[in-house]
């Protein structure tokens, strides 16, 4: 075969295998596209049977299979779910109404917290109440903050404990007062967990420390002094630093551990 011939036909040749080639790879991604759109397709037609079938069962009249219901539906975390579980908050068993509320507070959607503030203030069963306050613990606001703070009054200590430590959560300044009345409160988790949330706050809730520190010498509860000593670390005034050196001292080795922690963010600021 002629020279010229020969290179012709071999490019030729080389054209045809890119083009077969490239015919290969597009038919490969065409179908591989139509797959991921079929499984997508397939995906959320599972997940709106998956919500279908938890709906009915979250009005079906096994309690157990209601309160699971609501755990579960919280897993899809969308405006649709929660509107199905505000449906649930009157339940007439307790459990189920605690599940509906934590599961609410899964989603942590703002459009819950007065339903949710409803439960809060109104339910008669302590642990919803209590698990009503931690709900709104997880979702920021003003709204859910206002309610948290109506219940540091709660009858019950479960309840004002539980509000104490969904206000850590918030770290809102504007809660500063009210918990600093709360470090006064009969129940001692209450006073370690305002105490706590006081820390979180930090220097925005210095007006605190004075209290602090009268309560770091006095209060009766080890945990109460442990969260004092941690959280006097977090405030950024030194006024606290002769009290923590005497609490790094106390014969409580878990006390005086937190106080030299705090010493030494005091000094390291």
């Amino acid at each position: 075969m002629p020279q010229l011939l020969r290179v012709t036909y071999n490019i030729s040749r080389f054209s045809l295998v890119i083009l077969l080639s490239h015919a290969t790879c597009l038919s490969f991604l065409h179908t591989n596209g139509f797959s991921n759109e079929l499984a997508y397709k397939q995906t959320f037609n599972e997940r709106d049977s998956e919500m279908a079938r938890l709906s009915a069962q979250l009005k079906s009249a096994d309690t157990e299979g209601r309160r699971e219901a609501a755990m579960s539906l919280s897993r899809f975390k969308d405006k649709a779910v929660a509107s199905l579980l505000l449906d649930a908050l009157d339940d007439p068993s307790p459990i189920v109404r605690a599940a509906v509320v934590t599961a609410l507070g899964d989603i942590a959607d703002s459009s819950v917290v007065r339903a949710l503030t409803r439960v809060l203030t109104s339910d008669k069963e302590v642990f919803v109440r209590k698990a009503a306050a931690y709900a709104l613990g997880r979702i920021s606001g003003s709204e859910s903050t206002k309610a948290l703070v109506s219940v540091l009054k709660d009858k019950d200590p479960e309840v004002r404990g539980a509000a104490a430590v969904s206000l850590g959560e918030h770290a809102d300044p504007s809660t500063t007062a009210p918990l600093i009345s709360a470090l006064s409160d009969k129940d001692a988790f209450v006073r370690a967990r305002a105490a706590a949330a006081l820390g979180a706050i930090g220097p925005p809730a210095s007006r605190a420390v004075p209290t602090l520190i009268t309560q770091l010498k006095s209060d009766a509860d080890a945990e109460v002094k442990r969260q004092i000593a941690t959280s006097l670390g977090s405030m950024g005034d030194r006024s606290a630093l002769p009290a923590l050196h005497a609490a790094a001292l106390d014969s409580d080795p878990y006390l005086a551990d937190a106080a030299r922690i705090s010493i030494k963010k005091l000094n390291d600021q």
